[in-house]
């Protein structure tokens, strides 16, 4: 047998030394009873605070959640104070099989050093069917709401233990596994899919979900005529099959006509009624119900419009729809009256449910975030309806429920919000009483330019000139400015870049590895994401002022989108707005997986080396605070330090 030399050894040992030293930091940081616990049983918990919250003297908050095959169910832990940390205790959902846990104070998470705090459920001395396929979507989705990271390599472990455990969960998961196996491992889905493949063909195909998973794999495998026709076939074989729930719902997303989608949703409720097939349709419904209502608005037949939506019992899903058609409205400044309607029932609605809510709590939130949920959503109507109000000339109508969105609820720290605000209180406030909130918002970073010229309009009509505007706008920000980069110093990183070659929209392709030497600002984006719109005058304006400068780069990844025609669609957005960003096209979402991206927008800005220094995610609201971050973040991926920390 051949030895291992002695400094492999002695290397081995002090690794062996160092896991255990983990494991039992982690067992005495956080452990449970009973060791195997069951649906139905009661768990007792120990926890000592670790990571960013370690030591902490402010108020510990716990939240367990608890998935199954197809629940999901939120609860706050009450935790019980002990000489050395807190203990707590549940009882396990019968229809769970996972389980994991949220521990924060002050905003800030303990994250177990990106591990998480979690729990498998037992069945019959076995850990529970689905059970790892949860832990999977923890490592990908869940975890995000307990400050855990996404991790591919410990979701990819956590599937085909699954699979391992359960095979025949192997294939109602197989695309997601190999789409996960090729982020993980680069340019495996080929090799995986024909594989897979070959196995399903040997196996025979003997039922409808046998042609569903080959369709797919021919597809994951580009082999897109022979997905076509494995398609036809499964059509051919079961002409009622499932097939025609997707394909009867596509038929309704495109149809533009109201008139014939009214008729379509009156089968489609029938069929959810009569077929089992159809019953996962069911929550769907109200949406599919609003999609009616917004295809009457665009039609402009307002009539049909309340005739249609008084039909409506999910009142919730309507108001949602009605507060984004006012919104789009007041942007245009068209059919204000009707959009002072809409909003004006989304708001009444929206408080009603934040003061004395009517609707059922969701299992999947606690009542403390359902709470806070409610209160979001009155101050995302009552934004609006201040400014549609502002449109129409209604500054005294509209001041207070846009004071009582910014400044009660938000705590003037929302940028949009405060902006909403800002507009109606120019007209109806003394500029006096005016002057120090705005300026306050500038100190904080919570402002926009719309805010910025409505301070020059005041120091303007005090000073009888514009003179030593730019000195007192300057001086404002400094503040906001220092504690920004302090900040930005502070969430500093030093990860290599994920090695990603994409073609943009005029059919070049760009490789990352060619743009070293430069900074480069990655930007994930889709056309329908609502934030990364919003937040493109400010990166326009980015663009705009690096335009002459060849060491910065900016490339904008158009990634998840649901529309078949990508490029063409992307195109039209950009043209149609003018922009002139250069768009990478991710069209199999491989490279928004490579980075490792929970949400969009996401920045990342990567210095000469290729070695990522900074993530943003998200949009603020305001371009000034957008532009000064992304600057200063630029500024310090130029002159990284020289040695890794």
């Amino acid at each position: 047998m051949l030895q291992k030399p002695k400094a492999m050894q002695s290397t081995l040992k002090v690794l062996l030394l160092t896991l255990i030293s983990v494991s039992s930091f982690a067992q005495q940081n956080f452990s449970f009873t009973p060791e195997k616990p069951k649906p139905g049983e009661t768990i007792s918990i120990t926890y000592r605070p670790a990571g960013d919250i370690a030591n902490t003297i402010l108020p510990v908050e716990a939240i367990v959640y608890q998935h199954g095959q197809s629940s999901q169910k939120a609860d706050d832990l009450l935790l019980k104070k002990t000489a050395d940390g807190f203990t707590a205790s549940f009882i396990a959902d019968t229809a769970a099989n996972f389980i994991y846990f949220s521990f924060s104070a002050d905003k800030k998470f303990d994250n177990n050093a990106n591990e998480g705090y979690i729990i498998h459920l037992y069945e019959n001395d076995k850990v529970r069917k689905g059970s790892n396929i949860n832990q999977f979507m923890f490592y990908q989705f869940y975890g995000s709401g307990a400050g855990v990271e996404r991790n591919n390599e410990k979701a990819l472990a956590a599937m085909e233990t699954e699979f391992s455990l359960y095979p025949d969960n192997r294939k109602p998961w197989l695309g997601n596994y190999i789409r996960l196996k090729n982020t993980v491992k680069k340019d495996a889905t080929n090799a995986l899919a024909l594989q897979e493949i070959e196995r399903l063909i040997k196996g025979g195909l003997k039922e409808e979900t046998d042609y569903e998973t080959l369709a797919g794999l021919y597809s994951l495998a580009k082999l897109p005529e022979q997905s076509k026709w494995i398609s036809q076939l499964w059509k051919e074989k079961y002409p009622d099959g499932k097939w025609t729930v997707n394909e009867t719902l596509q038929a309704y997303y495109t149809q533009p006509d109201p008139e014939k989608r009214e008729v379509m949703l009156n089968e489609i409720i029938q069929k959810t009624k009569t077929d089992k097939k159809w019953e996962t349709v069911i929550q769907s419904i109200p949406r599919l119900q609003t999609i009616i209502v917004s295809g009457y608005a665009t039609k402009k037949n307002w009539e049909k419009m309340r005739a249609y939506a008084a039909k409506i019992e999910d009142k919730a899903t309507l108001a949602q729809t009605y507060n984004s058609a006012a919104w789009e409205m007041q942007k245009k400044g068209e059919n204000l009256e009707i959009a002072e309607e809409m909003s004006w029932f989304a708001t009444e609605y929206s408080r009603e449910q934040w003061l004395k809510p009517t609707a059922k709590k969701p299992e999947s939130m606690t009542e403390k975030q359902w709470k806070k949920n409610a209160e979001f959503s009155y101050a995302q109507n009552a934004d609006t309806y201040g400014m549609v109000l502002y449109r129409m000339g209604q500054f005294k109508k509209g001041l207070p429920f846009a004071k009582e969105a910014a400044i009660k609820i938000q705590q003037g720290k929302d940028a949009d919000y405060n902006n909403t605000y800002a507009l109606l209180a120019e007209k109806v406030m003394p500029a006096k009483k005016l002057k120090p909130e705005l300026e306050q918002f500038v100190k904080e970073a919570k402002s926009t330019s719309e805010m910025t010229e409505i301070l020059k309009r005041i120091y303007t009509s005090e000073k009888k000139t514009e003179d030593g505007f730019e000195q007192y706008i300057t001086a404002l920000k400094e503040e906001s400015r220092l504690k920004m980069l302090k900040d930005i110093q502070q969430s500093m990183l030093n990860e290599n870049s994920p090695s990603f070659a994409l073609v943009n929209l005029e059919g070049k392709k760009v490789d990352i590895a060619e743009l070293k030497g430069k900074v480069v600002v990655v930007d994930f984006w889709a056309t329908w994401c609502g934030p990364c719109i919003a937040s493109f005058p400010g990166m326009q304006k980015m663009v705009t002022k690096y335009k002459d400068n060849p060491d910065v780069k900016f490339v904008f990844v158009d990634t998840w989108e649901t529309k078949e025609e990508k490029v063409k669609n992307a195109q039209e957005f950009i043209s149609s707005n003018k922009y002139t960003f250069d768009v990478l096209m991710d069209n199999d979402n491989k490279v928004v997986e490579q980075f490792k991206v929970d949400g969009i927008p996401t920045k990342f800005v990567i210095d000469k080396n290729g070695v990522i220094r900074f993530k943003s995610v998200g949009f603020s609201g305001s371009d000034d605070k957008l532009i000064a971050e992304l600057t200063a973040m630029i500024d310090i991926a130029a002159n990284p330090p020289s040695k890794s920390f």
